[in-house]
């Protein structure tokens, strides 16, 4: 595909302006936990800032030692295994050490290259090497693989505007994803909101005080219930890619009385013809509740669900004919209802869960079936509210995720800003930075140890012991 730029633009590879430089194995002998010189590894790639929560730290000699690992502010740094791409810029002003599988992306010149573009190039690394055909899937992302890439170098100007522009635009797209994650956490609390108003009688009634209505009467699930249950231990051998859903507390949720049927999260059974598998088997109407690890999250058996299982850490509650499931399913789920119950239940126990003779004993309050018909109604018209509200957010969540991306390729095509014909072209540049590279490389070599002749090599010996050397005479 032809790789079109601005014609004071050049194409060149990523590795012509600068190296990636893989960092050190050092031994986790010589770790500490408290204080040192702290050891950057990819989970303290946190995007713009370095995250030393769970840092691992050098004694201060390794700063001597290993100098071709120090980072300084500033530093642009890659994971290079595992989440390849992630990136960060080394924002703290005190030095720290470069681990092995951190890239850091070092320029041939400070003063001929933005190290903010850079990071800006290698933040889209993942899609590139996509495009490219590399894949994610692999482990490692070698500096070869990187320093292989094409990469769109502007004139040094433009390239200063366009990491203002960029700042910018980045700055704008953030704040509006920190406005936008608020709208899951506000309609988890609305929800919350109208199911409390709902088993408490107050979005069907006017009331001034805590207590409910006159014609709502408590009842408890040993008299609501008909049947209660939970599934065994022993069904593993039960499991199947195909066959009936086993349920399990993976397939509720706090948030809602649907049970999640998720294919590619969902357990099969092929289940036995005995009375275990009749006594597990749900009907519509059916209450399920966890009752392990995250106990009363309910789902509710609907007409269209598919033949089906629970394990032993779902509860089955069947309610007696004529009750009204739905109700009680949300019921149990308000947090001022069920789930209240659950937590007192709970508290100062050793127990990691929830008994049945728990559920046989879940206070439940009745309004007359006609009020709890409308306030289902009610609910069930209030939610679809927030459900429309939540595809809304997911569509802008959707959009938002991909922005930034689409920014940064209009950014490397040169779209983003406009060109100024009195920038020095980038053609120019790039032999500038050429030169700059060979100059390193030259100083590089330098820097290696001299190689002396036979005749010189005793010379040089007593030249650094500091004693006189006399040649033997042929």
């Amino acid at each position: 595909m032809e790789n079109k730029i601005p014609k004071n633009w050049v194409e060149c590879r990523f590795g012509d302006v600068a190296k990636i430089h893989n960092g050190y194995a050092f031994a986790t002998k010589d770790f500490r936990r408290d204080k040192g010189v702290p050891l950057i590894k990819q989970s303290q790639l946190n995007g713009d800032k370095v995250d030393l929560t769970k840092c691992v730290y050098l004694d201060e000699i390794f700063l001597e030692t290993k100098k071709d690992f120090v980072l300084k502010k500033g530093d642009v740094l890659i994971g290079m295994s595992g989440s390849v791409g992630k990136m960060c810029l080394y924002d703290l002003d005190f030095s720290a050490l470069q681990n092995q599988r951190t890239g850091k992306a070092v320029p041939y010149s400070e003063t001929l290259l933005n190290k903010k573009l850079f990071w800006y190039f290698l933040s889209t690394i993942e899609r590139i090497l996509l495009e490219k055909g590399k894949g994610l899937g692999v482990a490692n992302v070698s500096a070869d693989d990187i320093e292989d890439l094409v990469f769109n170098l502007p004139p040094l100007p433009e390239q200063h505007r366009i990491v203002a522009k960029l700042d910018a635009v980045m700055q704008k797209v953030e704040s509006n994803k920190q406005r936008l994650e608020k709208i899951p956490k506000l309609l988890k609390r609305f929800r919350q909101s109208v199911l409390a108003a709902a088993v408490s009688g107050r979005l069907t009634n006017k009331i001034e005080d805590d207590n409910l209505p006159e014609s709502w009467k408590i009842q408890y699930g040993k008299d609501v219930f008909e049947f209660i249950t939970s599934g065994s231990r022993g069904w593993a051998e039960y499991y199947s890619e195909v066959g009936k859903l086993f349920i399990r507390v993976t397939n509720l949720d706090f948030d809602t009385i649907k049970i999640n049927t998720i294919p590619d999260k969902n357990k099969y059974v092929t289940p036995p013809q005995n009375a275990e598998g009749t006594r597990t088997k749900v009907k519509v109407g059916d209450v399920l509740i966890s009752i392990t690890g995250d106990v009363g999250m309910v789902g509710l058996v609907e007409n269209n669900m598919e033949e089906a299982y629970i394990n032993q850490h779902v509860c089955l509650a069947r309610p007696k004919k004529g009750s009204y499931s739905k109700y009680i399913a949300y019921y149990i789920s308000a947090m001022n209802g069920g789930r209240k119950y659950f937590d007192e239940v709970k508290k100062g126990a050793t127990k990691s869960g929830l008994v049945l003779g728990d559920i046989k004993e879940l206070p439940i309050p009745f309004p007359p079936l006609e009020e709890q018909k409308e306030i289902v109604r009610r609910v069930e018209q209030l939610f679809a509210f927030a459900d429309k509200i939540e595809a809304r957010y997911s569509k802008a969540k959707n959009i938002l995720d991909k922005l930034p991306q689409s920014i940064l390729a209009k950014a490397f095509r040169g779209e983003l800003v406009a060109q100024d014909p009195n920038d020095e072209p980038a053609s120019v540049l790039l032999e500038r930075i050429k030169a700059e590279k060979e100059k390193l490389a030259a100083e590089k070599k330098g820097k290696k140890t001299k190689a002396y002749s036979i005749e010189e090599k005793p010379l040089k010996i007593a030249a650094e012991k500091k004693v006189k050397y006399k040649k033997v005479k042929k």
